[in-house]
């Protein structure tokens, strides 16, 4: 994603500067039934109306913005995602939830594990670090250690995620990223090799009207190495397909949890 207080996150800069690239959140808190309303009308425009926007159904419109951002470095494009949202949860605790359970497939790195690359940490709730793998669209299979942070406000939450550049090069928890190579049924992965990373936040915003609807918005920027897709322009038709599937899993999960 996302008066609105962002995580400080007290760690050296991107080589390409992927943190002073992120939007400032859409929605701020202290807004009014009435302000809150122009802002998601703002978004929208003319393409839905608010009730159709903010209806409570898995699958309701979303809004996704993909834009290209200018990079210092010729080999290694910049992108920024954006996606706005409204789901329902009545403990605005969908956000967190569903973000740790994303995180909690990778390796928990320890305090200890912390302190001997020079890293404090207190073991605050509200902070992890993980070691995270997985395939991206199928194409390469990445690595990475992700600082996760969250904030609250009474009207809001804020997740902020980035992989966490200190532990470039490291050779227990490295950020990487590898060609995925299909042999027939045999899938190997190619030479490893550093990944710049990707930064972002998700702010989760508690609406006035409708009663119960949230309003969410993503923002994240990415390194994409040139390598990852040999130059194909793969992401403009991948990435949608991918946000829509994810916007409605999570409504369907973020309304089972509330139920509870």
């Amino acid at each position: 994603m996302f008066a609105f207080v962002l995580c400080s996150l007290a760690t050296p800069e991107f080589g390409l500067g992927l943190r002073n690239r992120l939007p400032l959140p859409t929605m701020s808190d202290g807004l009014d039934a009435a302000e809150q309303r122009a802002v998601v009308l703002s978004l929208i425009r003319d393409d839905y109306s608010y009730q159709d926007f903010t209806r409570r159904s898995a699958v309701a419109p979303q809004r996704m913005r993909m834009r290209d951002v200018t990079s210092a470095d010729d080999k290694t494009p910049i992108h920024s995602v954006d996606v706005w949202f409204v789901a329902y949860d009545d403990r605005l605790i969908g956000g967190l939830a569903s973000a740790m359970k994303g995180m909690g497939t990778g390796k928990a790195i320890t305090k200890e594990q912390l302190a001997k690359r020079g890293i404090e940490f207190d073991g605050s709730a509200t902070e992890s670090y993980r070691h995270v793998a997985f395939d991206f669209l199928e194409k390469c299979h990445l690595k990475a250690t992700i600082r996760l942070a969250c904030t609250r406000t009474e009207e809001s939450t804020v997740i902020r995620a980035e992989v966490d550049p200190r532990f470039s090069g490291d050779s227990e928890f490295p950020n990487q990223w590898q060609l995925v190579v299909r042999d027939g049924n045999a899938r190997k992965l190619g030479r490893a090799t550093e990944w710049e990373g990707a930064n972002g936040y998700m702010k989760i915003t508690r609406l006035a009207e409708p009663a119960g609807a949230l309003f969410v918005e993503q923002h994240i920027v990415f390194a994409e190495p040139k390598g990852w897709f040999d130059g194909a322009n793969l992401l403009r038709s991948k990435v949608p397909i991918v946000v829509q599937s994810t916007v409605r899993a999570t409504r369907r999960e973020w309304a089972n949890t509330g139920a509870k």
